[in-house]
């Protein structure tokens, strides 16, 4: 896994609204943020995205909804998220989310370093080229 980082570009601020997503689909845009270890899902889930089937990964994920509200379906229970609300996902446990009241509801993700991801940070200067 990539862990270095180019030191002359600490401390770098992004302002995640105005990155270009990683993921752009009906109704959820998604533009990802790494560190050296982790990394931030900061995603727009509007009321046109399409209900999702539960799926599953190998770590936990950790939840803070913004704004909005967001109704998560957790190991087939579901759970209304307003502002601030937090959730946390074990790893393995099936879960999907959609908005709530026909607004777009902002949701912040975070994440053990995903390899899967990191093709979405490359706006970042502070990592080399992976």
């Amino acid at each position: 896994m990539p862990r270095d980082y180019d030191r002359s570009e600490i401390p770098s601020v992004y302002n995640l609204e105005s990155i270009e997503p990683y993921r752009d689909e009906p109704g959820f845009q998604q533009v990802v943020f790494r560190g050296i270890d982790q990394l931030i899902g900061f995603s727009q889930i509007g009321p046109e995205k399409p209900d999702g089937k539960p799926h599953t990964h190998p770590y936990e994920q950790m939840n803070m909804l913004v704004e909005g509200r967001l109704d998560f379906l957790v190991d087939g229970e579901r759970v209304e998220l307003e502002p601030y609300d937090t959730l946390a996902i074990p790893p393995e446990i099936p879960h999907t989310s959609r908005a709530l009241e026909g607004e777009t509801a902002t949701l912040l993700a975070f994440w053990p370093l995903r390899e899967d991801r990191l093709d979405g940070t490359e706006y970042q200067r502070e990592f080399p080229e992976l």
